[in-house]
């Protein structure tokens, strides 16, 4: 749930009142975590940390790699992390550390955004290129491609040139 920066301010100011983060809690009926994690965010950066993002930041590959960098050479948490970068989501991280451990720095580089086109030769792509040059998943599309086109020529041919029954009897 987004929260607005007022109700973060109360928040803070209620805790900086001498109450526990878990009383803060109980009081606002929200989770400590949130209590903490505003803290920490408010200790961090001041005012400017805690303030909901307008927008999706879009982060570069050279920005994700610093951040994974940092947090195993540091040996940080994600939320430790998340709070020093200032990424919201500590998760995000996570997910940027499993593509980077199956796609390299590739993994990394942001996501086109939107609907793929749907053009008349949206397999050309994957002949196109050598095969040393192809990547396991475009491969794997490749395979699959093929796969169901022998199928369909199969069924093709069996509709086309049923087999010829044999009329002698014994």
């Amino acid at each position: 749930m987004k929260y607005d920066l007022e109700f973060k301010q109360a928040v803070i100011a209620y805790y900086a009142q001498g109450h526990s983060s878990l009383s803060t809690a109980k009081h606002f009926s929200i989770s400590d975590k949130d209590v903490s994690k505003w803290l920490a965010q408010f200790d961090l950066g001041g005012i400017d940390a805690i303030k909901p993002k307008q927008n999706k930041t879009i982060y570069t590959a050279e920005f994700k790699y610093n951040v994974l960098k940092t947090m195993q050479n540091e040996r940080l948490s994600l939320s430790n992390t998340a709070l020093r970068f200032g990424i919201s989501s500590p998760s995000l991280i996570s997910v940027w550390r499993k593509t980077y451990q199956t796609d390299g720095m590739l993994g990394l580089e942001p996501k086109s955004k939107g609907r793929v086109s749907m053009s008349k030769n949206k397999h050309k792509y994957i002949v196109d290129k050598p095969d040393h040059e192809k990547t396991t998943a475009e491969l794997q599309r490749e395979l699959l491609y093929l796969r169901a086109e022998n199928a369909y020529l199969k069924k093709l041919d069996a509709l086309l040139n049923p087999p010829k029954k044999d009329n002698k009897q014994g």
